[in-house]
Formats: structure tokens, C-alpha cells, sequence
């Protein structure tokens, strides 16, 4: 099938409706599939949000029950985040000799039995043998038997420090079984030459944080004048949207509703599902979870159909949603400065992520630690886990997220507000669909402002160029990068 014109005329947009819609029968249909839709939209939403926690809640009871007899084979500290901040803090740490650093790991201790002693790893390594003795003994776990497993292995890691020599090898096979990466910190505390590896690999790290810092500092700033100027080119007049709001939006609010209701019970019958392929196929559970997840994520544009059904042709909405080439391969170019100008926005949702971090733990005493699942799948993976990870993260996320996003349900908020002044219009779609956007991704609450501010930016793409494809390299660019940095911290 041709692609449609990218950017075509209101005349030629309305032929085009006359001869690719039925109208919904009547408007008391049209409203009640509307309400029908948000109330899903938004009880979907608030679910998705909830799942964190609930979980949390599960793994919490699930510890509090752990015996000594039934403490599970393997690593006792499996969050990617907290070794990542562990990490990071010593390199900053090995860099510049400044012990304090270790406050930005505090919130490892909130891992439970296991992130307690990692804590006090760090504060052997960076503070000396007698802090992460005291950091031990000020733990609030001596009852849990898989603090108690650890502790003394620990002690016995620090005490070769101060004393100078080798760890027992019972003790390391402990530490390094069941803390990683902190367990191999541990165990080399009393090696010099170990260390100096730790220092070599910790001043790498910190060498590519610096050139990531570098790249998004660049980005960020042209970003923010590309901004400006297109904002003062839109005022002028010299740039147009290119998004023509639609007069059967409710049909689109439908559609993500479905979308959302499809991708979310793909998403829980993930587990089943690997397991019963894993049953009959003779593998791993665990090896067929990333393709299962690819699969999930591209079978759920299934939801695509529910257009034709009410009426609506496959042209029709493809050019209501963007779903088309626009100007061929330059959409690829526009797409890196679509990136680059939804950098400062992650920037300035990063500041308000900073803000509300310190508003939770001034509050509640803890201090929330946005992470990813994908972060321990980095850990875990070969090249060829590696690999699945940046096909889900970087084609199929962008793909289909950019799609049902800044395609169908920008293209219904525009439309349901296509009667008010544009520029509001175009700020309140961005909002509400960027917020919601990033409601339904794992990181947390905190994390909510930075991946807004992204889908900010992204929403701007689709309304400069129309077609999907500026904020689906925008997207895609964004996570490669980050997964890139991610792999090289802890993969």
C-alpha cells in the first residue's frame, strides 16, 4: 500500500474521512464507549502503578517466613539497582578519596538482610574494617537467618583487611555466592593487587559515566536551543502542526483501551506461559522470558483492528495516528533531534524526581530507588540475553509504545479537544498522555517526572512531523543509550 501524503491538505483529509468512515451509530453509543474507555484507561493505569508495590509487599512476606533451612540457593542481593549504586559509589569514591560518597548507596540498606551487609562492604572498603564492623552491628536483622549466614563471613572479610591477611575460603565462597559483586569487593579487601583491579575497573567506570555525562550535557543543551527556536518558528507562524485533530477520537480512546487490557494480561501471563513452553519444549523457564516478551509486546498492536471494526479504515487511521513513513529516510535525522530536544525536558523532570525523593524520605524515612527489571536482566545475561534486551528495550518498546501513545491515544486527546484553542490543546494531550505513559512503567513514583519529561519531547516529534517514525527513533535512541550505560555499570 502507497504511503499517504505527509503532510496533506484539510481538503484532501476530508475527502479522505467521507470515503474511510462510518460514523458510530449515534452520539449516546459514541459517549458511552468513550466513558467505557477511560474508566479502563485509568483503572488500567492505577493497577499498573499499583503492581510495585503489591509486589513488594509479597517479597516482604515471603522474607519475613524464610528459615535457615529454607534460605534459596544463589544470590541473596538480586536488585541491578543496588549494585549499580554500589558501584557507582566506589568508584566516585576510588576517583576522588571522598569517603563521603557512600551516602549515595544508603539506600542498598533498604534491600533487606543482604543489603544491609553490602552496606557495611562499602563502608569497609571506603571507611575502613572498623566502619563496616560498626555498620554489622547497627544491622536490624540479627534474627533473620540469612543476615546471620552472611554477618559472619563478613566480619571475617573485614578482619583480613585490618589484619592484613587472606580471607578463609569458606567465608569468600559465602560473600561471593550470595552478594556479587559486593562479595567479590569483599573478599579482595585484604588483596592489594585485588584492589588496585577494583580501582583500575572503578576508574573505567567512572570514564564512561563521564562520556555519557559529556553526550547528554551536548544533547541537552542543543536540545534546549533547537527548543527555543522552535518554539519562536511556531509563534511566527514559519512551523505548523502537522497532527489534523479527528472528529471519531472516541473510536481511538477504544483502542488504547483495549491495547492497554491486551498488553497488561500478556504482560502477567508472561510467567505461565514460559513455563508451559518451557514444559513441552524441554528449556529454561527464564531462557524464553525476553522472546516471550517481544512476542507480547508486538501481538499486542492486535488491538489495531478494533478501528476497522467500528468503521473505521485502515488508511483512515493510519493517517490519524501517524502510522506512516512521513518523508522517508530525513525522518530518521528529525527523530535524533526529536532526542535532543526532549533531553532537557528529562532534565528538568530529573530535578523534580530529586525533589520528591527528598519529600519521601523527609516523610517516611526511606529512600525510594527507581529501578528496572531490566537492570537485573543486564546483570544475569550472556551476549545473546544481551542482545533479546536491546531488540525489547530499543525496537519493540519504541515501536509499539510510541504507536498507542503519541499515535492512538495522542490522536484521540487532540481530537476530544479539537473544539479548544490549539496551543492548549497540544499542551494538555502531551501532558495527560507523557503522565500516563510513564504511570505504567516499573521505576516507581519518583521516577515519574524524567520519563514524562521524555514523552514531552516525543509528543513534540509527532506534532512537527506528523508521522510516527521522528518519535520512535527519538524513543529507541533513548533507551539504547541508557541500556548502554547500564551494561557497561553492571552487565
Amino acid at each position: 500500500m502507497p504511503n499517504p501524503p505527509s503532510d496533506p491538505s484539510s481538503d484532501q483529509l476530508s475527502d479522505h474521512r467521507k470515503v474511510g468512515v462510518n460514523r458510530p451509530s449515534g452520539t449516546r453509543q459514541g459517549l458511552l464507549g468513550l466513558g467505557i474507555a477511560w474508566v479502563v484507561i485509568l483503572g488500567a493505569t492505577i493497577l499498573w502503578m499499583a503492581k510495585p508495590a503489591i509486589l513488594a509487599g509479597e517479597e516482604e512476606i515471603l522474607n519475613s517466613e524464610v528459615s535457615a533451612e529454607s534460605i534459596p540457593d544463589g544470590l541473596l542481593l538480586t536488585g541491578g539497582q543496588d549494585e549499580l549504586m554500589g558501584r557507582v559509589a566506589y568508584s566516585l569514591y576510588s576517583v576522588s578519596g571522598d569517603p563521603s560518597v557512600i551516602s549515595q548507596a544508603e539506600a542498598i540498606r533498604g534491600s533487606g538482610p543482604a543489603g544491609e551487609v553490602a552496606y557495611a562492604v562499602l563502608a569497609a572498603a571506603m571507611l575502613g574494617p572498623d566502619a563496616g564492623l560498626k555498620a554489622l552491628d547497627e544491622g536490624d536483622f540479627e534474627d533473620d537467618p540469612r543476615f546471620e549466614l552472611l554477618r559472619p563471613a563478613a566480619a571475617s572479610a573485614f578482619r583480613s583487611l585490618a589484619d592484613e591477611t587472606p580471607i578463609p575460603e569458606s567465608d569468600a565462597d559465602v560473600l561471593r555466592t550470595r552478594l556479587g559483586w559486593f562479595g567479590d569487593l569483599a573478599c579482595d579487601l585484604g588483596d592489594p593487587e585485588a584492589m588496585k583491579k577494583q580501582a583500575a575497573a572503578a576508574t573505567r567506570l567512572v570514564v564512561w559515566l563521564g562520556i555519557f555525562g559529556v553526550i547528554f550535557g551536548l544533547a541537552g543543551l542543543t536540545g534546549f536551543v533547537l527548543g527555543i527556536v522552535l518554539l519562536v518558528m511556531s509563534l511566527l507562524g514559519r512551523v505548523r502542526s502537522r497532527v489534523e485533530p479527528t472528529a471519531h477520537h472516541g473510536v481511538y480512546a477504544e483502542t488504547f483501551a483495549i491495547w492497554m487490557l491486551s498488553f497488561f494480561g500478556l504482560q502477567l501471563l508472561l510467567g505461565p506461559l514460559t513455563t508451559l513452553a518451557a514444559f513441552f519444549g524441554g528449556g529454561k523457564p527464564e531462557d524464553m522470558v525476553l522472546p516471550a516478551s517481544i512476542l507480547a509486546f508486538f501481538a499486542s498492536l492486535a488491538a489495531l483492528a478494533w478501528p476497522s471494526f467500528r468503521g473505521v479504515s485502515f488508511a483512515t487511521m493510519r493517517q490519524d495516528i501517524g502510522l506512516h513513513f512521513g518523508r522517508g529516510v530525513v525522518e530518521v535525522f528529525y527523530g535524533i533531534l526529536a532526542w535532543m530536544v526532549a533531553v532537557p525536558m528529562l532534565f528538568i523532570g530529573a530535578i523534580l524526581m530529586v525533589f520528591l525523593t527528598w519529600l519521601v524520605q523527609s516523610q517516611t524515612g526511606e529512600t525510594p530507588a527507581p529501578s528496572h527489571p531490566v537492570q537485573q536482566a543486564i546483570a544475569d545475561a550472556n551476549f545473546w540475553g544481551l542482545l533479546q534486551i536491546y531488540v525489547l528495550a530499543s525496537v519493540a518498546a519504541p515501536i509499539v509504545e510510541e504507536t498507542m501513545f503519541r499515535g492512538v491515544f495522542y490522536s484521540h486527546l487532540r481530537g476530544m479537544m479539537r473544539t479548544w484553542a490549539a496551543p492548549l490543546s497540544m499542551v494538555l494531550a502531551a501532558l495527560v498522555s507523557s503522565l500516563i505513559f510513564a504511570a505504567i512503567h516499573p521505576q516507581g513514583l519518583v521516577a515519574i517526572p524524567p520519563l514524562a519529561g521524555l514523552a514531552v519531547g516525543f509528543c513534540v516529534a509527532r506534532e512537527v512531523r506528523g508521522s510516527l517514525v521522528a518519535p520512535m527513533v527519538a524513543h529507541g535512541l533513548s533507551n539504547a543509550l541508557v541500556m548502554t550505560l547500564n551494561v557497561l555499570l553492571i552487565g
